[in-house]
């Protein structure tokens, strides 16, 4: 009876788990999680990649801008995008460009029109992020410039000019050339004829087509009134204690006019993908039209917020964004806009 009692143990014993097959399921299961681990590592390494497409000059800023505040798709990459090249084919995300969609052109003038975008913020699929609006800058102390500050010998103080850039002096012209609020002279022989007399019918500096910005913000600083019309990202770029001195207005409209337009550059953004990938992309999207996203992208880059409650960075700032909220459109004019 011993010996089958002994037996019987043993016989029980040879079904239960011995130590080496405790460490074959443990071995076993290790190596079926190392390999699903590197099966997940793999799937997510090679999955595709969120594509920033970037215009050249804003490639560095907008790394800055990613790496500050990351968007929700976690898998992306920032490629430099050159000249107007189209967005890749097969990739999907978004393009980011001051060259946007093509407003509506005025017939007979180098001036296209963006109706209602402080309104709306987005124009034939296009989402806008940031502005660099032209304003007359002038120094706190000095009176705001009316109409009158055009005519020679007005009491309004000195004009002053970058006139060695380009678009400085395009800036000057389209203004002029605006007859009522977005209705421009459509007649080629009077942009022509207005473009070859700025210099001389209007009260700027000596040697004004010759200053470039460096040299010509220096003037407005120094005794008596002076003003400057500018893009704000120059304001911006000037040295704290300098610009904190400053105010900014638009350019004065002749009296009568119940809206105004402003000019001004625009940072665009086009979601590009299927559809299964724009599904996807929904949230960055999303994540461009946060207020504070936006906020960011303007400091970056030293222009203003598009969002209504973006947080203006200083007084010229907040009192350039209510100019661009205020605005019925936004206006550019065209590189030739003096040889049209």
């Amino acid at each position: 009876m011993k010996h089958r009692g002994k037996a019987e143990k043993k016989k029980f014993a040879s079904k239960g788990l011995t130590r080496r097959g405790f460490k074959r399921i443990l071995y076993g299961g290790a190596a079926a999680l190392g390999i699903g681990l590197m099966i997940f590592f793999v799937v997510f390494l090679t999955r595709p990649k969120l594509l920033w497409y970037v215009d050249e000059s804003y490639s560095a800023a907008w790394n800055r801008i990613l790496k500050e505040k990351a968007p929700p798709f976690l898998r992306a990459e920032v490629i430099s995008r050159q000249g107007n090249d189209s967005f890749p084919q097969g990739r999907f995300g978004f393009l980011i460009s001051r060259n946007g969609p093509e407003g509506e052109y005025v017939d007979g003038t180098p001036v296209a029109l963006y109706h209602d975008l402080s309104r709306v913020r987005e124009y034939q699929g296009w989402l806008v992020l940031a502005l660099d609006p032209w304003m007359i800058f002038r120094k706190h102390q000095d009176p705001e410039p009316g109409r009158s500050f055009l005519d020679n010998g007005n009491d309004r103080g000195s004009i002053l000019l970058a006139g060695a850039d380009k678009n400085a002096v395009q800036a000057w012209l389209c203004q002029l050339m605006q007859e009522k609020p977005g209705v421009f002279i459509a007649e080629i022989d009077q942009w022509t004829d207005r473009g070859s007399a700025l210099a001389r019918d209007y009260p700027f500096q000596n040697g004004a087509f010759s200053y470039s910005w460096v040299q010509v913000w220096p003037l407005l600083f120094r005794s008596g009134i002076a003003s400057i019309y500018a893009p704000l990202s120059q304001a911006r770029a000037l040295p704290p204690q300098r610009a904190g001195l400053l105010d900014a207005t638009r350019f004065p409209e002749p009296e009568g006019w119940n809206r105004y337009g402003l000019q001004a550059d625009i940072l665009w953004a086009k979601m590009f993908g299927s559809e299964r990938h724009r599904k996807k992309l929904a949230a960055t999207e999303k994540w461009l039209k946060d207020p504070k996203v936006q906020t960011l992208i303007a400091n970056t880059i030293e222009w203003i917020p598009a969002h209504p409650s973006g947080t203006p960075y200083n007084t010229v700032s907040w009192e350039t964004q209510m100019a661009w909220l205020r605005s019925s459109f936004i206006w550019q004019g065209a590189n030739d806009a003096q040889s049209f």
